[in-house]
């Protein structure tokens, strides 16, 4: 293989790997290997519309100053992801400003970030940002211009289901399937056993199995992004001290604290919480969230003596809505790892299924050899 070969297959590998971040990324809702900055907060380190390499914060480690982080905001721009620096450490939190503003979040009215606000970090190479230019201004110039092209298909047939950036994700995730489907089946070799003899000793069409390979790359990474980067553990610390001018409150009893669970993807999915320590009281909670829903969970912590703080701990799984909740839940009950093996099963599953019915495992002939019409291959395919 030439060197011209060797870059051109490593520039559609780098393609392949970008599309499928940015698709996990709409899944989740939050950064998936890139992200962009959308004002000028971060410059000169990160101009606007510039992108960068985001690690989520499950593989980049405890967060320190310096470091650039996408986190949760609760005030900034009225709440939403926000890319700025950590300057500074307190005990409530860490100290964030963007590189060009005067002032840190903190002094705007931002709540100290804590570290399971954190989402991703972005990648620092020598303590400069790997930047990537541009990326945020193409994205957002193909989401504008796919956002309209939705607006005006829901307009002429009634429908907005689907409107928005979520949606244009979905719709481009859906009709690159389609579209690699329909293709293959357009392109199935039916004749004769010599022809397809020839074409295998040709080398020639599109080897289904590699291609379903893919697809089982594209479908998984995002459905297994979508679980477990909102996975984790939660912190809420109390203050003994605060707890002591509180008028309803007293040492030893239980200080509530009132969480939000947020479903920022598009994809339906079950969200489970538990205890994982013993000064915790938290209710059974086990709910199905769909696109974008959100539900109040109200946690309590066992308030500590003045002069005394106490960290407690709850623990967030989610899992995708591919199977009634009680099944789910069931699976969960069985232990984290057999509900994600058991759903990852359901999704390769339907997909092998549906590659096996539509274009089969074997060579699938691309030229223009094959004459007969897609509705007479549906019906041998499925009659």
């Amino acid at each position: 293989m030439t060197l011209r070969a060797y870059a051109a297959r490593a520039f559609e590998v780098a393609l392949v790997v970008a599309l499928v971040a940015l698709v996990a990324g709409a899944v989740v809702g939050q950064p998936v290997l890139l992200s962009f900055v959308e004002t000028g907060s971060m410059e000169p380190t990160i101009d606007t519309g510039d992108g960068f390499v985001a690690v989520p914060s499950v593989l980049a480690g405890p967060p320190s100053e310096g470091d650039v982080v996408v986190f949760r905001a609760q005030e900034l721009q009225g709440g939403g992801l926000t890319t700025h620096r950590i300057v500074g450490e307190t005990d409530r939190g860490y100290v964030t400003r963007g590189d060009a503003n005067p002032f840190t979040d903190q002094d705007g009215g931002e709540p100290p970030v804590t570290e399971d606000r954190i989402v991703a970090h972005a990648l620092q190479v020598g303590g400069d940002v790997v930047v990537i230019p541009f990326l945020g201004t193409a994205i957002v110039g193909v989401q504008d211009a796919m956002i309209g092209l939705q607006n005006a298909i829901a307009t002429s047939v009634g429908v907005d289901a689907f409107l928005g950036p979520q949606g244009v994700g979905l719709v481009l995730f859906g009709v690159g399937i389609a579209l690699f489907g329909l293709s293959a089946v357009l392109g199935r070799v039916e004749g004769p056993s010599r022809d397809r003899r020839r074409d295998r000793s040709r080398g020639g069409g599109l080897d289904a199995r590699r291609a379903t390979l893919v697809l089982l790359v594209v479908v998984l990474l995002p459905a297994n992004a979508a679980m477990v980067v909102p996975s984790g553990v939660h912190e809420m610390t109390v203050d003994g001290d605060t707890i002591a001018t509180a008028e309803d409150i007293a040492p030893g009893e239980q200080a509530s604290w009132e969480y939000t669970v947020r479903n920022s993807g598009f994809v339906p999915v079950v969200v489970v919480f538990e205890s994982t320590d013993p000064e915790v009281s938290i209710p059974q909670y086990r709910r199905a969230l769909g696109p974008g829903g959100t539900r109040e969970l109200s946690i309590g912590v066992t308030a500590p003596p003045p002069g005394e703080t106490r960290t407690g701990t709850v623990r967030e799984y989610r899992y995708l809505l591919v199977l009634p909740p009680a099944v789910i839940e069931t699976l969960h009950d069985s232990g984290p790892v057999v509900a994600w093996s058991v759903i990852n099963a359901v999704l390769a599953g339907g997909l092998l299924l549906l590659v096996s019915k539509t274009v089969g495992f074997g060579r699938v002939r691309t030229g223009a050899a094959s004459r007969v019409s897609l509705w007479v291959r549906l019906r041998r395919r499925f009659g």
